[in-house]
């Protein structure tokens, strides 16, 4: 039997001054993030910009994580790491989650709207197969709380050429219509550093 999912979940994206730094920071508020219900984290980097870092977290209460990444404390600590800019902050509900766990790969995310949520679910779900013969070792798919047509789709695979080539294929270009993806799907690639649970 399945565990349920976890109500929420945050991809947080940002620029750093100093990797080590941020990290140091990062690593010293972990007790914040577990006081606001935050279960564990996944750090990457930008693979074409290493200061880009992405965290990633599951959280066991939609509400908190809320009032979490609201938190005037969460801002000033992210200013003593040295983020530079405004972060881009996506706070989702978990839909399906079937990833690797425990090893740092290469990922990807795509971000897109779509027309009907449970049109372009079945339409992913069908393209599986595809996805495995591509080097897609795991996923997981995300709605923004607050914005159901909203999907966030996490891709893991052994290596950055297969995630970039996937992205690029002719056939996934043709599914994404189909499945009612409206606009240009935004993708970013990075490897990943760091994964806990808490």
């Amino acid at each position: 039997m399945s565990q349920p999912l976890p109500p929420a979940s945050v991809l947080v994206a940002h620029r750093v001054a100093d990797f080590d730094a941020w990290k140091q920071v990062f690593d010293d508020t972990r007790s914040f993030r577990q006081d606001d219900g935050i279960l564990g984290h996944d750090v990457s980097r930008g693979a074409d910009d290493p200061s880009m870092v992405y965290v990633y977290c599951l959280a066991g209460d939609a509400d908190k994580l809320a009032a979490h990444v609201q938190n005037a404390e969460l801002k000033q600590t992210m200013q003593r790491a040295g983020v530079v800019g405004q972060p881009e902050v996506w706070v989702m509900k978990p839909m399906s989650v079937d990833i690797v766990p425990d090893r740092t790969l290469a990922g990807m995310v795509a971000i897109h709207d779509v027309e009907d949520y449970a049109t372009w679910r079945e339409v992913y779900d069908a393209f599986d197969a595809h996805r495995k013969q591509h080097g897609i070792v795991g996923h997981a798919v995300n709605q923004e709380l607050g914005n159901p047509k909203r999907v966030i789709v996490y891709h893991q695979a052994k290596e950055m050429a297969t995630l970039r080539a996937f992205a690029d294929s002719e056939e996934l270009r043709e599914r994404m219509p189909r499945a009612g993806v409206v606009g240009k799907p935004a993708f970013h690639f990075f490897q990943s550093v760091e994964t806990q649970q808490y």
